[in-house]
């Protein structure tokens, strides 16, 4: 029975250590948990326009509702009205290497490149849903003008939703 008893105890043992761990990893991961929560905003605003910051666009007005920020997209609405008929236009950043052979119009500002989508055309006012990294409003004229909005939207970065651990241990949240 010597063997059959060092065996079963071997076993319980490492038993209680997997639990163990695991408890650990779970309680370290729930401190550690990388912030990937929504986070939500809704503000009201006038603001008038300002030259646009990218390049060949300069002699454009824009009132930027979202601005970019690394990483992050948001995703919601915006009421507006404008002082003169303008674009609405969303826009991504763009990351890692574009294919040349794909046409697509490029915003840069500074060392960034973004992808524009006009969602609406010479409007003075509406409300629009989008999903982008910012959001402005669009004029190719060099006259100011001035815009109420309100915006509804939230943000999730893009880290994703678990942890890693270690090679063999990953929870997921």
């Amino acid at each position: 029975m010597g063997i059959q008893g060092n065996f079963l105890n071997k076993t319980f043992a490492l038993c209680l250590i997997v639990l163990l761990i695991y408890t650990m990893a779970f309680s370290i991961g729930s401190i550690l948990t990388i912030d990937n929560k929504v986070q939500a905003q809704q503000q009201h605003k006038t603001q008038t326009s300002m030259p646009h910051n990218a390049k060949g666009h300069e002699s454009h007005q824009v009132v930027t509702f979202q601005k970019d920020s690394d990483g992050i997209i948001y995703k919601g609405s915006v009421i507006f009205n404008s002082s003169k008929p303008v674009d609405i236009i969303s826009y991504n950043a763009v990351t890692g290497q574009q294919n040349a052979k794909t046409p697509l119009k490029f915003w840069e500002v500074g060392d960034k490149k973004f992808i524009p989508k006009t969602l609406l055309k010479n409007v003075t006012k509406g409300t629009v849903n989008f999903e982008a990294s910012g959001i402005l409003t669009h004029s190719d004229q060099s006259n100011p003008y001035n815009v109420t909005f309100t915006l509804d939207d939230a943000s999730e970065n893009g880290t994703g939703g678990s942890i890693t651990l270690g090679p063999l241990l990953k929870i997921f949240r």
